[in-house]
């Protein structure tokens, strides 16, 4: 189970998928941390969660005030699970999942959002190609913000395409970066 650390719903838990290769769900510490560094910026957006797993960074952001987000998923057992949490947690109606890849899933979308995370298992390689992706003109609005939580030993590129990297902590093995969006 993990809970939810802020928010309306905070100390409530959602349900996780057994530990497995690739299952590496954000811890605590690190939730904590990456919701303080963007304190109310996730107050009335719109949020992607790519590589969702559990749904629990899309459904942590609206429990702090995000209005709605998209949930994108490879793994089918894993988006039932999304739908599982967002169901008792009483947000099917603001959250939608989809099941497919990441980077097809942005490459095909219209964007327009304010928010967007990427939490993939720590063996991605592609980085490169799906930031670009997400850092195309449009896909991200203007001064919003695109999260990247990633292994501690990968440094990302200071910009991609639109955003511009702002922030970046280590927390052991994880490392998390945060660009924001200078021009639409």
């Amino acid at each position: 189970m993990i809970k939810i650390s802020g928010g309306y719903l905070k100390g409530r838990s959602i349900g996780s998928p057994a530990r497995g290769k690739g299952v590496r769900p954000t811890t605590q510490k690190v939730k904590l941390a990456l919701f303080s560094m963007l304190r109310d910026t996730v107050v009335n957006s719109r949020v992607l969660d790519l590589y969702s797993c559990t749904g629990a960074l899309g459904i942590e952001a609206i429990s702090r005030g995000a209005l709605e987000c998209d949930f994108v998923e490879r793994i089918g057992r894993n988006c039932r699970l999304i739908s599982d949490n967002l169901k008792i947690m009483g947000l099917d109606k603001v959250g939608e999942v989809h099941q497919g890849e990441s980077f097809r899933f942005v490459e095909q979308s219209e964007g327009g959002y304010d928010m967007v995370f990427l939490d993939p298992p720590f063996e991605l390689d592609d980085w490169d190609t799906v930031m670009c992706e997400v850092g195309k003109s449009g896909f991200v609005n203007k001064g919003g913000r695109v999260i990247a939580e990633h292994r501690s030993n990968l440094d990302l590129h200071s910009f991609y395409g639109n955003v511009n990297r702002i922030n970046n902590k280590t927390y052991g093995d994880s490392k998390v970066t945060i660009y924001e969006v200078v021009s639409g």
